[in-house]
């Protein structure tokens, strides 16, 4: 594979899963086989990003290279691959492997690290971790009995997945190298984009100026621009929208809200301009949106 070269961000395809840009707000995990989207890809992952999850891959069989912005490293049998929201990242491998991939959802994940804050040893760290020991035993039941909780239909089923999803990252965590991978594997955009991705976390439902919130950075405006394209392909008033896109979308799907009151949550003015922002990302109306998730063959786009 290509050694080295950086790979610009704002040609990068985003994707919630590979290949697949829909829209899902349904789920909050999603597990699969490592080698069902790479075979008839020819074991080529092209760059791209995921803006709202964090993935997980464990190395089984196999080997080969993960680039993540623009730096490759590689991968053996008994390594976990962790790429954070908006890493630039893709896969070379050298031929047929085994393994399985987890996709989180950025939100669940955020509510998951404040009640298991340990886990930000294996979560937050972009990279290449080979494991202190091989846990292939441990690690190809959790993940049947994760798949089979997501796809059986079973009551309970979003809490039982969460407690085997909870016992594969146990399993990382207590497996993993004692020599972390440092800091400052992080370029100084990444981490400069890390940290406003976490003041938008903490300020978003007042709606800063990002003129401010570069002012809190310590750096101007023209700089996090450039940051926040390079690293995610998006400008920072686009990563402010998509924060609050996907708080709306949370609210409209998980809570009994009105509108009006979603509205002044994120710190709209008024209903009417909240729904105009929605739907001009989202495509629809909020109204439309929450009826999908309750009826989700009404609306087909």
């Amino acid at each position: 594979m290509p050694g080295g070269n950086s790979v610009s961000a704002a040609a990068v395809p985003r994707y919630i899963l590979y290949g697949d840009a829909r829209d899902r707000s349904d789920w909050f995990v999603n597990v699969e086989p490592l080698d069902k989207r790479c075979r008839e890809r020819g074991w080529i992952i092209k760059p791209h990003t995921h803006p709202r999850m964090t993935q997980i891959v464990y190395c089984q069989q196999g080997q080969g290279h993960m680039m993540i912005d623009g730096d490759n490293q590689a991968f053996a049998p008994g390594c976990v691959m962790v790429v954070p929201p908006h890493r630039i990242h893709g896969f070379h491998y050298a031929g047929a492997a085994q393994g399985w991939v987890i996709t989180i959802e950025t939100h669940y994940l955020d509510d998951l690290l404040i009640r298991a804050p340990e886990l930000r040893h294996v979560l937050e760290s972009g990279g290449v971790f080979p494991l202190a020991a091989r846990c292939d035993a441990q690690v190809e039941p959790a993940m049947a009995a994760l798949t089979e909780e997501l796809q059986a239909g079973r009551r309970g089923g979003a809490l039982g997945a969460e407690i085997q999803l909870m016992s594969v990252l146990l399993l990382f965590l207590r497996h993993w190298p004692v020599q972390d991978r440092p800091d400052a594997v992080l370029t100084g955009r990444a981490e400069l984009v890390r940290r406003f991705r976490l003041l938008i976390e903490a300020q978003y439902r007042r709606q800063p100026l990002v003129s401010d919130l570069a002012a809190q950075l310590c750096v101007s405006v023209s700089q996090l621009r450039l940051a926040c394209k390079s690293v995610t392909g998006m400008s920072p008033i686009e990563l402010l929208h998509d924060h609050l896109l996907a708080e709306a979308k949370r609210c409209l799907a998980y809570t009994p809200m009105s509108v009006s009151e979603i509205a002044h949550r994120l710190g709209f003015g008024d209903a009417a301009y909240f729904s105009r922002f929605f739907a001009k990302l989202a495509s629809m109306p909020p109204t439309a949106f929450r009826r999908q998730q309750l009826h989700p063959a009404a609306i087909e786009h």
